[in-house]
């Protein structure tokens, strides 16, 4: 009889534990301010990864990494607001970005006031330290119900912190590495794939890419590619046809074994056309710094 009785004492120490455990996070934001609540929401969106998200990451387990954030973040939220942070990848963009970059969050200064221009809404203003040893700037609004539910979090710019992640590598020439492997994903149902630069002369943001028509003069494909400093340089790719661009007084430079046309002054435009295969390339930009040599030495870096 008594260890019937101690044995039922153990089962309920036991799920009790469980609920407990289960239920803190819930009993966390039911006693805390709606100011402390939208600062744990930032604080934990802003540091990190830690090792058990990781571990989600590597494991590439949808769900379980849905029900950690839905654990962490769920009792702050409104529960429509939690769907769509879920649905858009909102509540961890911050995290797998510094993942993907094998780098982390270390750590956050942070500045979070009630809005003087808005009911239920608090302006808030970070200083995120990164692994990299760069710090990032990021500030926005956090809008709750009367309750205290976050139901919108909004950051003004991310790209400071997204930028932190990835720390380019500079060349001895002064040109940037640059990871062509994301716009080759992009550009995959183009009508056709051609070969990208792995050098540039400046750390590239992101490329938009504009697909011209297919006709008698072939199919034209425009890359813009940005840079962190609003920095841009075009790329034209057209496939069994000739470069649209004008090049006026060119004059012939070899690229690798190849035969291309060059043209441009110092501090002004400079532009360069070379066929590979049945693909005519078209370069062109104006930035501080480069030259002819720089122009020849990204070209040569296409694969």
């Amino acid at each position: 009889m008594i260890k019937k009785i101690l044995f039922s004492a153990l089962i309920l120490l036991l799920v009790v534990g469980c609920s407990s455990n289960q239920s803190s996070g819930d009993d966390a934001a039911a006693e805390s301010t709606p100011k402390e609540g939208v600062t744990t929401v930032l604080e934990q969106m802003l540091t990190g990864p830690d090792e058990e998200l990781m571990e989600l990451y590597d494991g590439n387990d949808v769900q379980a990494t849905t029900d950690y954030y839905e654990e962490q973040f769920g009792p702050y939220f409104t529960p429509e607001y939690m769907e769509k942070m879920l649905n858009t990848n909102m509540l961890n963009v911050f995290h797998y970005e510094a993942y993907r970059n094998k780098e982390t969050m270390d750590g956050v200064e942070l500045s979070v006031e009630g809005s003087d221009d808005a009911e239920n809404a608090y302006d808030f203003k970070a200083k995120v330290d990164v692994s990299t040893g760069e710090t990032a700037d990021v500030s926005g609004r956090v809008n709750t119900d009367e309750n205290g539910n976050i139901t919108r979090i909004h950051f003004i710019k991310i790209d400071p912190l997204m930028n932190a992640f990835d720390t380019a590598v500079k060349t001895d020439n002064g040109l940037f590495e640059y990871d062509h492997s994301k716009l080759e994903t992009r550009a995959s149902d183009e009508a056709y794939q051609p070969k990208y630069p792995t050098v540039m002369p400046f750390e590239v943001d992101g490329v938009s890419i504009d697909a011209g028509e297919t006709g008698q003069e072939g199919a034209l494909l425009t890359f813009m590619i940005h840079g962190e400093e609003s920095q841009s340089m075009e790329l034209t790719t057209v496939k069994d046809g000739d470069s649209p661009m004008d090049l006026g007084d060119a004059v012939e430079v070899s690229i690798g074994d190849q035969t291309a046309r060059y043209d441009g002054v110092e501090g002004g435009v400079h532009r360069l056309v070379w066929t590979d295969g049945s693909i005519t390339y078209s370069l062109k930009g104006k930035l501080d710094g480069l030259t002819k040599e720089k122009m020849i030495t990204i070209a040569e870096s296409f694969e």
